[in-house]
């Protein structure tokens, strides 16, 4: 038995229906009791829904997607990343609930299981309890922001990352930053995280049906150049660049939200994300005039301190910045292939076996 004619019995054989039932209970539940010969559950709001939905029955429909890559072979941030993934997978929003990362994820400390690895300071790179987990956040925010969700709270990092798409990260501090997202569709969703290949982080979010169709492009309206320099001691310097400086930048935010059941089409109101620039990260013998950081230096300066090696201020520009301007930004395309060896991290054992991995070669510049 179809299950719109079981939608459309049970609302006229109701005395006091509720139109919105179905958010909240799973047709395949419905139908199954009523092929064990039990009665029709009551259309009527209550506490504790008759049938509810399962993970899996609402899980039918992929609505919202973000892949994005990560240094595997940076054991404590993978720890951090897949940790905190492992402890959203899975969860299920019903219509009108919010989530929040930082009370699924709880705080990031030694106890719960966290590594100190770096994160984004004030001032460029430095280590901390939990360094890695924005990246989750940032997928999940970008998966969820394809769906259509309303994102309640977003913050965007000090400088950008690059694994994200320019305007889709999203940073979270425990006990100052967060990340929620509101379900502002009729049915329940769902979020998966995993991953397809070593080092590839894919989130989806999932409903019974898709509600929303979500366009997004940008607009670049002002690009700083870094001008600050760190200076770290090493005595043979081989490599002089630990970290670019990398610019920083405006984006005014062009978003539309269609709505799949009426096919109306509205501009969402959103505000313009900002982005400070990195310093350079150099390595040197000995501090340039006594200083360890240098502010205000010339585009210029900095490339005559780069010369002679592979480096220079046009090298740290983000090449996907301006030439995806203007352009409609699409959800990851993923390939049947690695569609299909998804692993949800919930499924797996162990996050990495540090014993039998051999890292490639270093990398120093993220």
């Amino acid at each position: 038995m179809a299950v719109s004619f079981i939608t459309a019995l049970l609302l006229l054989v109701q005395p006091v229906a509720d139109p919105t039932y179905f958010a909240f209970n799973s047709p395949q539940c419905v139908v199954h009791r009523l092929a064990q010969g039990n009665p029709l559950p009551l259309i009527v709001r209550t506490e504790h829904p008759p049938c509810p939905w399962t993970s899996d029955e609402a899980s039918r429909v992929e609505i919202g997607r973000h892949l994005s890559n990560y240094s595997w072979w940076n054991f404590d941030r993978t720890n951090n990343l897949e940790l905190a993934s492992t402890k959203i997978d899975g969860t299920m929003l019903l219509p009108g609930e919010e989530f929040s990362y930082n009370e699924t994820v709880g705080e990031r400390t030694e106890a719960n299981g966290f590594r100190e690895a770096k994160v984004i300071a004030e001032y460029g790179y430095t280590d901390g309890i939990g360094g890695g987990v924005c990246q989750p956040a940032s997928n999940l925010h970008a998966a969820a922001f394809y769906a259509g969700l309303d994102i309640t709270e977003r913050w965007t990092h000090r400088f950008r990352v690059k694994y994200m798409p320019p305007g889709l990260d999203a940073t979270i501090d425990w006990g100052k930053k967060d990340l929620k997202i509101r379900n502002n569709t009729p049915f329940p969703v769902v979020f998966q995280m995993g991953k397809v290949e070593q080092g590839e982080l894919l989130v989806r979010v999932y409903a019974p049906a898709r509600t929303w169709r979500v366009d997004y492009k940008y607009e670049v309206v002002k690009n700083v150049p870094s001008d600050t320099i760190n200076y770290t001691i090493e005595e043979n310097v081989t490599d002089p660049v630990e970290y670019y400086g990398r610019p920083g930048f405006e984006l005014k935010k062009i978003v539309y939200r269609k709505d799949m059941r009426t096919g109306e089409r509205k501009k969402v109101r959103i505000i313009n994300d900002e982005y400070f620039p990195s310093p350079w990260s150099l390595r040197v013998a000995a501090y340039p005039g006594g200083e360890r950081v240098v502010s205000g230096v010339s585009p210029n300066k900095i490339n005559a301190l780069l010369k002679g090696t592979k480096y220079s201020v046009d090298s740290a520009n983000f090449s996907d910045l301006e030439r995806l301007a203007g352009q409609w930004i699409r959800w990851s395309y993923v390939p049947t292939s690695k569609d299909r060896a998804f692993v949800r991290f919930s499924q797996l054992k162990k996050f990495v076996d540090l014993a039998s991995i051999a890292a490639p070669g270093e990398t120093k510049i993220p």
